[in-house]
């Protein structure tokens, strides 16, 4: 309940109210879910002479505060706009007339006290959209044009991107200064039987995120749930100064591609204290264009794999044409990857990944802890070509890992002629599955398919196989089987300097 007080002097007395009127009138003058309280301002020492003013002028008086202290703070409820909130009704033209009439204020549009069936909405600058914890957003199960029209990304830089994600329930379009908060339910109702025939990786652009925003700045997203959406549960691409905090995302056990987050070519992101269940990779950052992704902090969260076979915890670089730099993580759960791995740092298509710091994470029931694969995919955008990127300066530090599912051990690689340069391991803690009674075959170089690392087979290690790097450093750290194993925890090929502390 949020409460507005206002202070008037002493020898004003009210004895009248303006609030004689209808509800909805009340609920313009002042927000929903506010108490109006109404006080005399303290009295100074030797107080006020009373005198008297015409009963006429109270309510000019009130209005006058009102409307002066109330202006950041304008609401915009979609009921007053013809929103039914029922559930079965089409509310898409009702809260697209509260956001057109929003745009720019600096107000909020509200939705509570229901459940809103619509198709894509699309947010202005200047605005926030206020869920309510008594409100449900659901996405309408339909692939007609009219509920979620296909739109070409329209990105600063060339971008592989651009051509996914072409449809989605929310949309971010250039904005600027924008809020999703109010501790509702936005549900995509990914089931639709048409998103669910998924046969390839090429459907992302006709499965609808729930959230999309587009070479936007200073967004905030916080205090809500996400739920089964038909794609990717929400994309930020080209953005600047994105904030995730606090959100619950659960994709459920669906088909491919229902990432929990994805945030391709954005810089100053923080993303922080959110639970996140996904069906593919958790938190995936991507770089499509040269613009990259830059000064990232991901801090406090959980993420939880549902044991599906698909993607990872953590992932870096399924795309990578630009760059991975200035990266933060630390105190996160990964659990639940059985057939993947927890964290994932690739440079594929020429990225440069600089100043990658993880620390305090704990891992439990994955296949696997850490890979990293420099490699060349030849992939490219126009007016660019090819090329070959860098790995450097990753520092991982107090991680924690116990139940295991898989054989393999980490992977550590890069390519002939390409090392990677500087890997540091300090302080980690993992009792691995262990259990294999033979050595294993050597591990093979990357063969050009998608990377995984699941995709390397059986190895000749049960802890860590490095290869192709200049300087590897194990500072601290205990790796242990769980199960006997032949194998030994470390095996280097290629590398340059390999240092056990």
């Amino acid at each position: 309940m949020q409460s507005i007080a206002f202070c008037y002097p002493r020898w004003l007395t009210f004895k009248h109210t303006i609030f004689n009127q209808n509800e909805r009138t009340k609920r313009k003058l002042c927000p929903s879910g506010s108490t109006l309280h109404l006080r005399p301002r303290p009295k100074k020492e030797g107080g006020y002479t009373p005198c008297q003013i015409p009963q006429s002028m109270h309510k000019l008086l009130l209005l006058f505060l009102l409307t002066s202290q109330l202006a950041a703070q304008r609401t915009y409820n979609v009921f007053d706009y013809g929103a039914r909130g029922d559930g079965s009704t089409n509310d898409q033209s009702a809260i697209q007339q509260a956001i057109d009439a929003c745009a720019g204020s600096g107000g909020t549009v509200v939705l509570e006290n229901g459940t809103f069936l619509t198709g894509q909405i699309t947010l202005a600058s200047n605005m926030t959209l206020h869920i309510d914890s008594t409100a449900t957003v659901l996405g309408i199960k339909s692939d007609d044009e009219s509920h979620y029209p296909h739109h070409l990304l329209e990105t600063k830089y060339p971008n592989r991107m651009r051509e996914d994600c072409q449809r989605r329930l929310i949309y971010g379009n250039h904005v600027r200064n924008v809020t999703i908060t109010g501790g509702g339910t936005i549900n995509g109702q990914g089931t639709h039987e048409k998103w669910m025939n998924v046969r390839n990786l090429g459907t992302e652009k006709d499965r609808p995120s729930i959230l999309a925003f587009v070479g936007a700045a200073n967004v905030t997203v916080e205090d809500i749930t996400l739920l089964y959406p038909a794609c990717w549960t929400q994309v930020y691409i080209e953005s600047d100064s994105i904030t995730i905090r606090n959100i619950r995302v659960n994709t459920g056990e669906l088909t491919p591609n229902r990432d929990g987050i994805d945030i391709v070519d954005c810089h100053h992101v923080l993303i922080e204290d959110c639970f996140i269940q996904s069906e593919d990779d958790g938190i995936c950052f991507k770089s499509g264009s040269e613009y990259g992704c830059k000064d990232v902090v991901v801090r406090r969260c959980t993420i939880d794999k549902l044991n599906v076979i698909p993607g990872n915890c953590i992932k870096l670089g399924t795309d990578g044409l630009g760059s991975f730099v200035d990266f933060e993580f630390t105190d996160l759960k990964l659990i639940n990857a059985f057939a993947q791995t927890a964290i994932v740092l690739e440079s594929m298509d020429g990225a440069v990944l600089d100043n990658i710091n993880i620390s305090n994470v704990d891992i439990d029931h994955c296949g696997q802890a850490i890979f990293i694969l420099l490699a060349d995919r030849k992939r490219t955008v126009p007016g660019r070509k090819p090329r070959i990127g860098t790995i450097s300066n990753v520092y991982f530090r107090n991680i924690r890992g116990r139940n295991f599912t898989q054989q393999f051990p980490s992977i550590i690689t890069g390519i002939p002629g390409h090392n990677l340069q500087n890997i540091t391991f300090e302080n980690l803690d993992l009792i691995v599955k262990g259990g294999a009674r033979t050595l294993g075959p050597r591990v093979m170089e990357y063969d050009g398919k998608y990377p995984e690392g699941n995709k390397f087979g059986q190895t000749n290690a049960y802890g860590f196989f490095v290869r192709h790097a200049d300087e590897v450093t194990f500072r601290n750290c205990r790796i242990s089987p769980e199960n006997p194993d032949v194998r030994p925890w470390l095996v280097p090929e290629a590398v340059g300097e390999i240092i056990v502390e």
